[in-house]
């Protein structure tokens, strides 16, 4: 083992702990593994939990180790020693010794998990640890539960089979009120759906208590479990039905309600008004709302007049999608009851005149079906004719002796293979009315267009030699974001954590040539915030990236399948369009549709933060899973440097000073930050002041951006300073008040430069900025 490491670990010598920090990565790495033995020996002694020497030795000791095993890439070497140390921590007292303090051991745990779930996506790793890890959700300390949680979303995303194994545990801790937990169930459903199943009633009971995106989770679940049993939700619809006046679970209610509507439609009889007031406010769940009540229809003659009346009464939609829907459900409707289309057929034949090619494929089908219903009463009754289908072909039997028949008997029999894309629509829909049979469900006809897939799947069937299909109606965008809806979802959790995504960006009129500027703003925004009232602003080179990145942002947070005509998506559009980059060669459709960013990709984007300083004032809050300023994410950190809401720090400092580069010296001299401005003392005894209102940045002096910072940097409009403090944490502390100070200074101004590439005030939110200088538009997400 390294002199140094030894010294620090077997003599538990505090002083020496900081300078683990001067070694290079390299020089420890052979000596990891018995580091980890070492620390597991120092916190399994008895004293461990009262020696606040010993806590800050492991804590420095695991902070060095956990570096070097990240920036060496060992973490498959080193993670049986790291799983090792967790289960030593379950051995011991993990309950808060108060309201704002963990136990020692409680805080070893968070920094090992921390270290082994930013490899989530290594499945040795993930096989070792989450075993160990799910113990700890039985724990009383629900600060350590909730991070745990965050940490088995985040590797449900490639571990799903190794977290079902523990679903018992899972779903216990949930029901104990770790709610965050339900958004692991959607994830982990498929491996193991059983458990889920048998606690619907148990699930829908924490409802209420869940907040919105957990709320949102849990009715993922809920549509997961009426495709298998839904006569185990059934009890549960007056509950569900209040949710409807929400915008984010309305579409998975009424998705979860088509599926039960399709099993059993005579739950639904009493809810039909609700249904209907949910579309008149919402009409985006129009589609949903007619296929249920469409399947709903299929119960008994009234319903079906009911439901008939329903589909005319919104025959004057102008959106060809929902019209498409209405006209298949009358299709359907129209098999059992073939008076009601007699009745409606006036109306039906209208949209013929100006609907879309799927539209009117569907109104001539259902003239040709009424045709044929009324040509058949009139009928010779001399010439009788029995049909009978088979898949794909007709028998035909003709009983008589038709002229120039060549049959002596008098009965011909004629054999015919239709080809299914001209078969009547009564043939067409006749097999779906029959599967409720065979798919041991309720003994009625069920709706063909009661599920998505198959609408779709049959106006492609009609396209074929009809014209364009209903798919070819949506645009590029929402077709992609509709296949791909899933992947979409998972691909911007799964990098949340790794990039932050902007909240607006905006097109700049540059002297040369337009750049996209992209304004990042805290999550946390608390009182204290650096950024509660500005953004942190960045004028990116990759705008190709970033673009697709808040597009599938968007995406990611939205109900159902976005198109370009929704806001969010149009603004976007009109941004890149107001580009000149890559305008030959990319369109927005084919951006947007193309690959997600890779990973070299994603490092190229956080090589630029790291430019632009981001890393310095944001890091990523796991538990509350957002970027935030330090302020926000650790307030009790900066409260003794606070004082009267400005920050307030002292002390000496080793600033490098030279006329050249290569003759330049370190000179220790006492700093204090107080107010607006810097005052250091000389060698004579003066006191020279630095306003703050003439710094543009600070940054934080790294090896890696990831790195324990070795000194800052201070840059005003024509000079650098470089300072070092007595260890890390000093100079931490230094950058954190310069950046509270920076920032504050500049927002007295009004000033449009601040921290990293600038701190701007909000724009305005009608997202379309013209007085300000330069600016062409602003996207707000």
């Amino acid at each position: 083992m390294h002199e140094l490491l030894a010294k620090v670990l077997n003599e538990k010598d505090l002083s020496k702990a900081g300078d683990l920090f001067s070694l290079e990565d390299h020089e420890i790495n052979g000596d990891i593994s018995t580091a980890l033995k070492k620390i597991g020996d120092i916190i399994d002694t008895e004293d461990y939990v009262s020696n606040d020497n010993d806590q800050s030795v492991v804590e420095i000791c695991i902070t060095r180790v956990t570096t070097a095993i990240r920036e060496m890439d060992t973490i498959e070497e080193h993670s049986s020693g790291l799983v090792h140390l967790l289960q030593l921590c379950q051995q011991h007292n993990l309950d808060p010794v108060s309201q704002d303090k963990d136990p020692p051991h409680a805080k070893v745990a968070s920094d090992i998990m921390s270290c082994l779930f930013m490899h989530y996506g290594k499945c040795k790793v993930m096989t070792m640890a989450i075993p160990v890890v799910v113990n700890f959700l039985s724990s009383d300390n629900k600060e350590l539960s909730r991070n745990v949680s965050s940490y088995l979303s985040l590797a449900a995303l490639d571990n799903a089979d190794l977290l079902a194994k523990h679903m018992e545990i899972i779903l216990n801790s949930m029901f104990r009120g770790n709610y965050i937990l339900s958004t692991v169930l959607p994830q982990i459903y498929a491996q193991n759906s059983d458990p889920i199943i048998d606690c619907t009633d148990r699930l829908m009971d924490i409802l209420d208590q869940c907040d919105v995106s957990e709320r949102s989770s849990l009715c993922q679940v809920f549509s997961m479990v009426a495709k298998h049993k839904p006569q185990k939700l059934e009890a549960h619809i007056p509950k569900l039905s209040e949710y409807l006046s929400t915008s984010v679970l309305a579409p998975l209610i009424l998705v979860m309600f088509v599926d039960m509507a399709i099993a059993n439609p005579i739950p639904f009889v009493s809810y039909v008004s609700v249904l209907k007031t949910s579309a008149e406010k919402q009409p985006i769940h129009l589609i949903h709302v007619i296929q249920i009540i469409g399947a709903v229809g299929t119960i008994n003659e009234e319903q079906a007049q009911l439901s008939m009346n329903y589909f005319v009464s919104n025959l004057t939609q102008t959106d060809q999608a929902v019209l498409t829907v209405i006209l298949q459900e009358i299709k359907a409707l129209s098999i059992n009851h073939p008076e009601l289309l007699a009745d409606n057929m006036d109306k039906i034949s209208k949209l013929s005149q100006n609907g879309s090619s799927a539209v009117r494929i569907l109104v001539q089908q259902l003239k040709d079906d009424n045709k044929k219903r009324s040509s058949a009463i009139d009928k010779d009754k001399e010439m009788k004719s029995v049909s009978s289908q088979t898949e794909g072909a007709v028998t035909v039997i003709t009983v008589g002796n038709p002229p120039n028949s060549a049959n002596p008997n008098g009965i011909t029999v004629r054999r015919m293979n239709i080809p299914s894309s001209n078969m009547s629509s009564e043939q067409s829909l006749g097999k779906s009315s029959r599967t409720s049979l065979s798919t041991g469900r309720y003994d009625r006809p069920v709706s063909p267009a009661s599920v998505y897939t198959d609408r779709m799947s049959m106006m492609s069937s009609v396209s074929s030699q009809h014209g364009p299909s209903v798919e070819s109606m949506r645009d590029g965008v929402q077709h992609f974001c509709d296949k791909h809806f899933s992947t979409i979802r998972n691909f911007i959790l799964n990098i949340s954590a790794r990039i932050p995504l902007p909240e607006v960006c905006s097109v700049i009129n540059g002297r040369h040539k337009r750049f996209l500027r992209l304004s990042f703003l805290c999550g946390g925004k608390g009182d204290q915030c650096i950024y509660n009232k500005s953004y942190f602003t960045l004028d990116t080179k990759l705008p190709k990236t970033w673009i697709h990145l808040m597009f599938l942002s968007t995406q990611a947070k939205a109900a159902s399948a976005l198109s370009q005509h929704d806001y969010s998506i149009s603004r976007l559009k009109t941004c890149w369009d107001s580009l000149q980059t890559d305008r030959s060669t990319w369109s927005f459709l084919t951006l947007v549709t193309s690959s997600f960013p890779s990973a070299k990709d994603q490092d190229i984007l956080i090589h630029e933060l790291h430019c632009s300083r981001f890393f310095d004032v944001f890091e990523f809050n796991a538990a509350k899973k957002y970027w935030a300023c330090f302020m926000c994410n650790h307030p009790e950190k900066m409260w003794d440097l606070m004082k009267n809401g400005s920050p307030v720090i002292a002390g000496q400092l080793r600033e490098k000073k030279g006329k050249w580069k290569f003759l330049k010296r370190w000179k220790t001299r006492y700093f204090t930050l107080s107010g607006t401005q810097i005052t250091y003392s000389k060698s004579d005894q003066r006191h020279e002041t630095l306003p703050v209102s003439k710094i543009q940045s600070v940054k934080a002096v790294r090896k890696g951006y990831r790195d324990i910072p070795k000194a800052f940097e201070i840059f005003t409009a024509d000079q650098s300073y470089t300072f070092k403090a007595k260890g890390h944490q000093n100079i931490e502390q230094w950058v954190q008040c310069l950046h509270i100070a920076v920032a504050q200074a500049h927002k007295g101004e009004g000033s449009k430069t601040g921290v990293g590439t600038g701190d701007q005030g909000p724009p305005r939110q009608d997202n379309v900025v013209i007085e300000r200088p330069r600016s062409v538009m602003d996207t707000k997400l």
